[in-house]
């Protein structure tokens, strides 16, 4: 703990230093002030965690400089000294939240245990404060699987629509489904970046859910949280969508735009979703649009889905015989539509399919859809796609799993000693944080922190029985940044702090 001492008389800081260095030899004195105005400077030079302040001082005095002090270090706390005992005194002091009101001449004991109490409160805001950041972190990291997930789930009634708003904090009463296409010959540095710049000006400036990019686009769910004119919505998507496009095209990006109609139940949210890729497609076809809504009802597009959704999760089963099945019941579905309409479709699964296969970490970017090709030749190549995605996807079931497992594992095993994270290690093996997560506890019957939380306790356990390290050595050397909590997540998995621990197992042998 760092201290500084203010008092007018030298004779009672030099008393009070020595004493508090002989006692409490943990407490740093960093600074002495011999008045008001000397302390309000030290407290913005030294940031102490405890300030001794006399109250009588000539010029500003002590309440007057803890009322000062306190206006940008509202984290110092304040032990008052006084010479007079008076209601007034105590009255004005506690006003500006101190605590400790010492009357001189203190004695030695009084003094050590407001020191102590001052100490104790201060560990506990700390306690208090890092508990609290590590439940936001922890919040943080799960709001993003989230947010990676939420449209595979929503679009394939894996979760409802509800229960995602409860998860994200978001009361929606109504909404709509933008999908935004990015050019195709950029890296992947830098279509992430155009990710990240997107992202953090959609969410300055509305309620927002995005997806991840998937060959080349970008879902997001644009939220509302009233019930509105469908137009009035509109209105709005509309005037988001060209904002962005404008920010874009001045850093000189393309980006262009297909939108959805606005929904008002949580039913109507899929055909949003497929009017928004009807609509990306058909802006294709005229290069001077930045941005479109889906020229034709969503009818179509509502019936087209049921038949996709029963295909994916015939991929996501790896099941290659129902996924054939179905397929040729789509395309049967196609003869009806013009080849031009039955192409666009054949391509909105095209894409549907790929996200998918990306939501599971298989990776299918050497796929791309053959425009330039026949009609009859696209219905081969899309059937070898999905036929071969039910394969990669078996493939997967019955021995990756396996090997992505291990080699997560073996990387943990490296960098367990340093910040590493569930979302760190699920890029590193090619999977989706959410399915990795889902893996790992299926496989090790604990989720990711507590498995890496057991390799450091154990590996702390290691180095306090067998090297000279201090326990603050020891803290650092296996990734944690706080001796404190560091103790208390080892005496939580063993029953004892480490200091008892080593006192233990050395008086043992």
């Amino acid at each position: 703990m760092r201290l500084v001492i203010v008092d007018d008389e030298m004779l009672e800081r030099k008393a009070l230093s020595k004493m508090i260095q002989r006692e409490m030899p943990d407490i740093n004195i960093v600074g002495e002030a011999t008045n008001g105005r000397m302390a309000i400077q030290l407290a913005d030079e030294l940031a102490p965690d405890i300030m001794m302040m006399d109250i009588k001082m000539p010029g500003i005095d002590g309440v007057e400089a803890v009322r000062e002090i306190r206006k940008s270090h509202k984290q110092i706390k304040f032990i008052m000294v006084s010479a007079f005992n008076t209601f007034e005194y105590a009255k004005e002091v506690m006003q500006q939240g101190v605590k400790e009101y010492l009357l001189k001449p203190s004695k030695q004991s009084e003094v050590l245990a407001a020191l102590s109490r001052v100490i104790r409160e201060i560990k506990e805001e700390r306690q208090l404060q890092e508990e609290k950041q590590s439940l936001q972190d922890n919040l943080n990291r799960a709001l993003s699987v989230i947010e990676t997930e939420w449209l595979s789930s929503i679009l394939n009634d894996h979760i409802s629509f509800e229960a995602w708003s409860e998860l994200l904090g978001i009361e929606v009463k109504s909404g709509t489904i933008v999908i935004f296409s990015i050019q195709s010959h950029l890296s992947k540095e830098a279509k992430q970046q155009v990710y990240q710049r997107l992202k953090e000006w959609l969410k300055n400036k509305s309620e927002c859910v995005m997806g991840p990019v998937v060959e080349n686009k970008i879902p997001v769910l644009i939220l509302f949280n009233s019930i509105q004119e469908k137009n009035r919505m509109k209105s709005q998507a509309i005037k988001l969508v060209r904002n962005v496009v404008s920010m874009m095209r001045d850093s000189n990006l393309s980006i262009f735009a297909g939108m959805g109609l606005p929904f008002q139940t949580i039913e109507d949210l899929p055909n949003s979703y497929h009017e928004a890729l009807l609509a990306l497609e058909q802006r294709s076809l005229h290069y001077e649009m930045a941005y479109a809504f889906p020229t034709e009802t969503s009818k179509e597009a509502k019936l087209s889905f049921e038949k996709e959704k029963e295909l994916i999760e015939f991929i996501k089963l790896g099941d290659r015989q129902h996924v054939l099945e179905v397929f040729e019941l789509y395309v049967s579905e196609l003869e009806s539509q013009s080849e031009l309409k039955a192409i666009r479709m054949l391509e909105e699964l095209w894409i549907i399919v790929s996200r998918a296969m990306y939501e599971l970490g298989i990776h299918t970017s050497s796929y791309t859809f053959p425009h330039k090709e026949p009609y009859d030749q696209i219905i081969l190549a899309t059937r070898q796609y999905v036929l071969e995605s039910a394969e990669l996807v078996q493939a997967w079931r019955t021995s990756h799993t396996k090997g992505y497992l291990l080699k997560a594992k073996d990387y943990i095993m490296e960098h367990f000693h340093q910040s590493i994270t569930l979302e760190e290690v699920a890029e590193y093996v090619g999977l989706s944080p959410f399915h990795f997560s889902k893996l790992f506890k299926g496989k090790y019957g604990m989720n990711f922190i507590d498995y890496v939380t057991n390799l450091r306790i154990e590996q702390a356990k290691e180095e306090i029985l067998n090297t000279n390290k201090s326990l603050k050595e020891i803290c650092f050397s296996i990734g944690y940044k706080d001796p404190n909590y560091f103790s208390r997540v080892f005496k939580k998995k063993t029953g004892v702090a480490p200091t008892a621990y080593r006192s233990k197992q050395t008086s043992s042998k």
